[in-house]
């Protein structure tokens, strides 16, 4: 009985344990994630959401309006007394007459009303922006997922990066340690001096600086991933590494992704969309020219009671409204103008923004094809790095080197391995860029 009590508390512990670790995640996981949670996606839903209500009310513009109005209460007036003067032969005589109940009356009425449009030249206009705005808005949720995906992306491979940079100084400081070993014998033996003691403690203290560093940055690269993704700062990460190789597997030419990009960005569509609204606003002033049309129909009855009789009252009314302005002061004719200007200051921004995505995309394009080009000569000069350092530890250890050959194929060898790291790194980001100055992913 203890021992299964101890087999059940034991097993406990380990689920208890195991709930605390985070499962370790993908990059399309870590990217899915923050477009769940990110503010900015939230705040666009939210915004997409007003912009489909908004073009609800539009369509509602064309539908009739139809009303119901009720009163129930009591009331009282003071009957109307009329005093008349009429001259005789006799003289004058002076008459008074009341008219009106004095009694106090209990009302009651209720009216359905319904008002239909019939020709109202604005509203056809007015329903265009409203979808316009609302696909306005959809296209700002799209950038604001490019953007919330890029970042999700760059701190992937920023943590990715910050974990291999901490085995690197790892790997340093154990360089460092098994010299500081061999130069200890070597002094022991009369082979080596103290100077040369004294400069690889130096180096072992600088690997243990850097390898602190490197773990710090980690931490901050950890911090900045659940940001990027919306958890909480001091939620474990594990991930499952993707990529960081180098590859890239069919890139576009400029020109391709230039086409793609005025094919797929959202901003652009933005411009043409506000471009188009533009249209729609000169179309909306011009439509103060034409009249309106409307057809109002009405239908109620209302009873009122009087202690000794009441009145009971049906009626209904159907009435069409024409309403067409002739002149207001020039006031459409400047409406037009200023709706036209606007329109126009639009068009004139049109180059620079071509000017500015073809900017971006060429800059994506050769940040790629120049961190591609890289990797082969850091990859090289690690190979070489590492050969050198095997020579120059042999041939210390055979007392044809020096000392300072060692510790500098040691330097050498640390900062080939960043350089490789890095390179590896700024194609993925490059790759995640594209992506991104495209509109949709490509890479």
């Amino acid at each position: 009985m203890i021992m299964i009590r101890k087999i059940i508390l034991g097993s406990s512990l380990i689920l208890v344990f195991l709930a605390g670790i985070s499962p370790a995640l993908t990059l399309k996981e870590s990217i899915n994630l923050a477009l769940k949670n990110n503010p900015s996606i939230i705040a666009s839903q939210k915004k997409l959401d007003a912009a489909n209500a908004r073009m609800g009310q539009a369509i509602g513009a064309f539908l009739p309006t139809i009303k119901v109005d009720g009163n129930i209460g009591r009331s009282y007036s003071q009957p109307s007394v009329v005093q008349m003067t009429i001259t005789t032969a006799q003289g004058s005589v002076t008459q008074r007459n009341s008219f009106g109940p004095d009694m106090v009356a209990d009302t009651k009425s209720i009216t359905t009303s319904l008002s239909q449009p019939i020709f109202m030249a604005a509203l056809f206009p007015g329903y265009k922006i409203a979808k316009k705005g609302a696909d306005l808005a959809r296209e700002d949720l799209n950038k604001a997922a490019l953007e919330t995906s890029f970042n999700a992306t760059q701190a992937y491979f920023s943590v990715l990066k910050a974990e291999k940079l901490v085995k690197l100084s790892e790997q340093s400081r154990e360089m460092a340690e098994s010299h500081l070993k061999q130069v200890k014998a070597m002094l022991s033996a009369g082979v080596a001096t103290q100077a040369d003691l004294l400069r690889i403690e130096v180096q072992l203290a600088n690997s243990e600086v850097s390898l602190t560093r490197a773990k710090n940055a980690l931490e901050i690269a950890k911090d900045a991933f659940n940001n990027a993704l919306g958890r909480d700062l001091e939620q474990d990460v594990q991930l499952v590494e993707e990529g960081f190789n180098g590859g890239v597997l069919n890139l576009p030419e400029y020109k391709d992704l230039l086409k793609m990009s005025f094919d797929y960005r959202p901003d652009w569509k933005q411009y043409i969309l506000s471009k188009q609204i533009g249209e729609e606003n000169v179309r909306i002033a011009a439509t103060a020219y034409f009249p309106t049309v409307m057809l109002s129909g009405q239908t109620g009855n209302q009873i009122v009671e009087y202690p000794s009789y009441k009145t009971d009252t049906n009626s209904w009314s159907i009435t069409g409204i024409a309403s067409w302005t002739l002149f207001d002061g020039f006031g459409i004719q400047n409406r037009i103008c200023e709706a036209t200007a606007n329109l126009d200051a639009q068009k004139a921004n049109e180059e620079q923004i071509k000017n500015g995505i073809a900017l971006e995309v060429r800059d994506a394009y050769l940040n790629l094809k120049s961190a591609r080009e890289t990797i082969g000569s850091a990859k090289k000069a690690v190979e070489s790095a590492e050969e050198n350092h095997k020579v120059s530890v042999l041939r210390f250890s055979s007392g044809v080197g020096t000392n300072l050959e060692v510790l500098d194929a040691q330097v050498s060898l640390t900062q080939a391995g960043i350089n490789y790291l890095q390179t590896l790194f700024d194609v993925e980001i490059a790759k995640a860029k594209i992506n991104k100055v495209v509109g949709k992913e490509v890479l």
